[in-house]
């Protein structure tokens, strides 16, 4: 049989040749698709390149399979530069030039050559691309953009592609680890289109056939596929009759730019204000593109993912793909799961440093899904618990939700225990058969109780771990010695993390507890089991707030320290030298022993700790101070008792006549408590650790600044965490000009949207509706719901009620302008906010869940809060007085005339 090096797109049928994605374009081509088109370097000329310059592939793979997962990457690294350093023959070259020439001709009479010659779409076409339950989307390379002479160069970046770590580990996952794939590249005049976007023919989370889901943005659509920009999206119901169409979900995005086709290749191009909130597409454009994708599906006889584009001669298809089992981990890719900025973003800042970043993907690998494998979970080979998008790291819902069904818990529950969109996202995890649960259980309730008699020690050795390194003597370590002290520490303090046990405890007495108070106190059995968590007295982030407490009364009582606290103008940079001497100074330096560790953000090895911006803090102090209604400490312990005391007494009356249920409620409250006060203490001992490494990069950052290799102290920050280990090793290497460029990244993502919450149709609109409806919710519409009366509904996760002002306090800068009785109105609960809970009346976050360490603070603290009330930080405005039920998670907008 005949092996051509190149085909046209329309001759293109065999996947081994010409690979999945130019086999599927081939055949809707023939089918009288609308198809830009194309030639396609079949996977001979792949074979003959590699063989020429004596690399064989079945090999390598064979290599790279047996190697260890850092062998690997490794290996796979050093195929990928070979590849991209060979010749593309010049029997390949001739051909394509000649086909190439043919497409030039078709394409100026059409119109589409900018003036200074054709630009050129370049996409991988692999053979194990694209079938019936696998699309490896995302995984091989698309460059956009190309110029002619720039041809080979991006066929062989598409050659190498094959190769990357993250595409050999999804084939293995799917059951593809013995067949070595091989690559074919398509090449295509790149379209200069007014629109373009994804469509899928059913709904890619519930799956309903019904359903066609359209993403779009202006100009082309590699700002969506790469997840920078947020799309406008579309939810359009089909029926049986093809004219028959509705649709039920329309939601606008505000548009800042939009990347076009130029005279000098693809740009980004600012938008005018009179535009950004303009629709994509008309609501013809619309209903023909459902109409569209459903006759693709038809065609294909599956459902499918189709990526279209639209320019001024029609609605054009660039490609075609399965969609793999709705839901499935099994057969994920990132761009199949749904992800969530919940519980993360409470403990960093919105932009975390790339050190942290690493940090964070090796903490969630080696310290939670490392104990899900042991206790028998499946976890599919290649699919992550993290991801990084705009700079922002996110978790994945699907993955979590997964395994606790498969340990025979409920799914649903994972979004109300870590915060954000309240919506299910259907999984399609098998239950662990009974002999293997009951091992898992068997198993994972020894890490629980084993945790919880370990704990001390643990926490004592934390931190120790961190003193060490804050004191005296660092500053001595050699280059080495620090990078070796750095190591050390990672290991030890990675060897006897609890975390995933303390969380299951948590989860476990939660999952106990629902099982009874639910039937019996129905719909305020939350309430009431929030109330009788509250004032235990031994969660250390909320004794946090009782110690400014008293730090007030002393400095109220000291006229040194009142006069200073409430001095006019308020400069506090000076507080040492006008405080010297006081009892007020020695108090706060007892504190910062205790919390100085602690910081806004603190997750984040780059975030100032209390210790080194004590203005923060008393500035807080300040704010107790000139609060006319300042609690004492007694007084506060009390209410706090009484209102644990109260719901425990209700649900004791309730369940009166059943004494094994309340000995039952009895049992589980107390394991509830314990492992809540665990948790939070576990997060408090964990900061001391990341204090003390945070000043031990600061002292290497400082020597590598002063021999030349940084350009300052704080550059380690934007390296990972292996490439600090590498500074000292590989010295020759440009890390200043690295350093410079992830700055710059950091600067860029600092302009960008970040949602909360990312579905497998797209990222979530910045105002999407709570319920499917025929209508746009823009920034218009934003602000003509700021209207009194107006009842705004979220997640109770403390109880009580509080009417007063609202205080937004989005950033440091603004907690120096919280005021007692203030109702603080939050994006996330993060813990370095616990000080400002003292002066609060009541706490409102836009995200957050039931065990969210700010929500365990809250609670512990008896401060009435309700999270998940979406967009609140922009609904409400500063000043505006609201009320606040959070017993019923309700927050109310009060007219001047409610106001008294």
């Amino acid at each position: 049989m005949d092996h051509p090096l190149i085909l046209p797109l329309q001759s293109c049928s065999e996947p081994t040749l010409v690979g999945g994605k130019a086999a599927t374009l081939g055949h809707l081509i023939r089918n009288g698709f609308h198809i830009p088109l194309g030639v396609c370097v079949t996977t001979r000329a792949y074979h003959d390149a590699l063989c020429t310059a004596g690399v064989e592939p079945s090999k390598l793979w064979a290599h790279a399979k047996r190697a260890s997962e850092p062998a690997r990457a490794s290996m796979l690294e050093e195929y990928q530069r070979i590849i991209t350093s060979i010749a593309v023959p010049s029997g390949v070259l001739e051909a394509l030039s000649h086909e190439l020439d043919g497409l030039e001709k078709v394409e100026r009479s059409s119109g589409l050559d900018t003036g200074s010659g054709l630009w050129w779409a370049v996409r991988s076409s692999a053979t194990n691309e694209d079938t019936e339950d696998k699309s490896f989307a995302g995984l091989y390379r698309t460059t956009l953009g190309v110029e002619r002479a720039s041809i080979e160069r991006a066929i062989l970046q598409c050659w190498a592609s094959l190769w990357a770590p993250a595409a050999l580990a999804y084939q293995r996952r799917a059951g593809q680890g013995s067949a070595v794939p091989a690559m074919a590249v398509i090449i295509q005049p790149l379209l200069s289109p007014k629109s373009a976007g994804v469509a899928y023919s059913r709904h890619p989370v519930t799956g309903q056939a019904d359903l066609v889901v359209i993403n779009a943005v202006l100009g082309l659509a590699e700002p969506l596929v790469s997840g920078a920009m947020t799309p406008d999206h579309y939810v359009i119901r089909v029926g049986n009759d093809p004219m028959s169409v509705e649709c039920c979900e329309r939601e606008i995005a505000e548009k800042t730019t939009a990347r076009t086709l130029t005279p000098s290749g693809p740009k980004e191009q600012a938008l005018p204000l009179a535009d950004r909130w303009k629709p994509v597409l008309a609501d013809s454009e619309v209903a023909a593109l459902a109409a569209l994708v459903k006759e693709v599906e038809r065609d294909a006889g599956r459902p499918v993912d189709v990526e279209w584009a639209i320019d001024h001669r029609g609605t054009w298809l660039l490609q075609a793909r399965p969609i793999p089992r709705f839901g499935s981990v099994a057969g994920a890719s990132e761009n199949s799961c749904a992800w969530s900025r919940a519980n993360l973003k409470e403990t960093l800042p919105e932009l975390p440093c790339p050190l942290t970043l690493s940090f964070v993907h090796a903490f969630m690998e080696h310290n939670i899904l490392r104990h899900y494998r042991a206790i028998g979970c499946r976890i599919p080979d290649g699919v992550s618990s993290t991801r990084v998008i705009r700079g922002r790291p996110y978790l994945n819902v699907t993955l979590f939700q997964s395994l606790m069904a498969q340990i025979g818990g409920d799914p649903t529950h994972i979004t109300e225990q870590m915060g954000g969109e309240a919506q299910p996202v259907p999984v399609d995890a098998a239950r662990l058969p009974w002999w293997r649960l009951l091992r898992t259980g068997v198993l994972l309730q020894w890490r629980i109780w084993t945790a919880g008699w370990r704990a001390s020690a643990r926490f004592a050795e934390l931190k120790r771990l961190g003193l060490a390194q804050t004191g005296p003597g660092a500053e001595a370590l050699t280059e080495q010695g620090l990078k070796n002290r750095l190591e050390w520490l990672r290991r030890t303090a990675q060897a006897g993390d609890l975390t995933f046990a303390i969380v299951a405890g948590v989860a476990q007495a939660l999952y106990m507890l629902g099982l009874l108070l639910p039937r019996r106190l129905k719909e305020n059995w939350r309430p009431l089991l929030n109330a009788a968590t509250q004032g235990l007295g031994d969660i250390v982030s909320a004794n946090q707030i009782l110690w400014l407490v008293q730090l007030a009364e002393q400095a109220r009582r000291e006229p040194a320290a009142r006069e200073f606290l409430l001095g006019e103008p308020w400069s506090p940079g000076a507080f040492r030298d006008r405080l010297e001497g006081t009892n007020f100074i020695k108090s706060l330096d007892a504190y910062l022993s205790e919390y100085g560790h602690r910081a806004l953000g603190e997750s984040d090895v780059m975030s100032p700790r209390f210790a080194e911006t004590p203005e923060y803090l008393l500035a807080i102090i300040r704010g107790h101070l000139q609060s006319p209604t300042m609690l004492s400490v007694d007084n506060i312990r009390q209410q706090q008792a009484g209102v644990s005391r109260a719901a425990r007494a209700r649900i004791r009356a309730v369940l009166a006549e059943r004494w094994h249920e309340w000995a039952w409620f009895r049992y589980w409250h107390r394991v509830l408590c314990r492992y809540l006060a665990l948790r939070e203490a576990n997060r408090h001992y964990l900061a001391h650790y990341v204090s003390g490494v945070r000043r031990l990069l600061l002292e290497l950052g400082a020597k590598l600044t002063a021999r030349g290799l940084l350009a300052s102290g704080d550059d380690l920050f934007f390296l990972t965490q292996d490439e600090v280990g590498r500074v000292l090793d590989d010295s020759q290497r440009d890390w200043r000009g690295l350093v410079a460029t992830r700055r710059a990244e950091r600067a860029h993502h600092a302009t960008l949207i970040a949602p909360d919450f990312i579905t497998p149709t797209g990222i979530s609109g910045e105002f999407r509706p709570s319920q499917a409806g025929t209508r746009d919710l823009s920034e218009q519409e934003t602000s003509a719901t700021e209207t009194t009366g107006e009842t705004l509904r979220g997640l109770p996760i403390s109880p009580g009620v509080a009417v007063g002002p609202i205080r937004l306090v989005c950033s440091a800068t603004d907690a120096g302008t919280v005021m007692g009785g203030d109702i603080l109105v939050v994006p996330v609960i993060d813990p370095g906010l616990a000080p400002l809970f003292g002066l609060a009346a009541g706490l409102i976050a836009e995200m957050g869940g039931t065990l969210s360490h700010g929500a365990i603070i809250a609670r512990e603290y008896g401060l009435p809060a309700v999270t998940n009330v979406r967009h609140v930080t922009r609904r409400l405005r500063d000043g505006e007085r609201v009320a606040l039920d959070a017993s019923r998670g309700e927050v109310r907008r009060l007219s001047p005339s409610q106001i008294s």
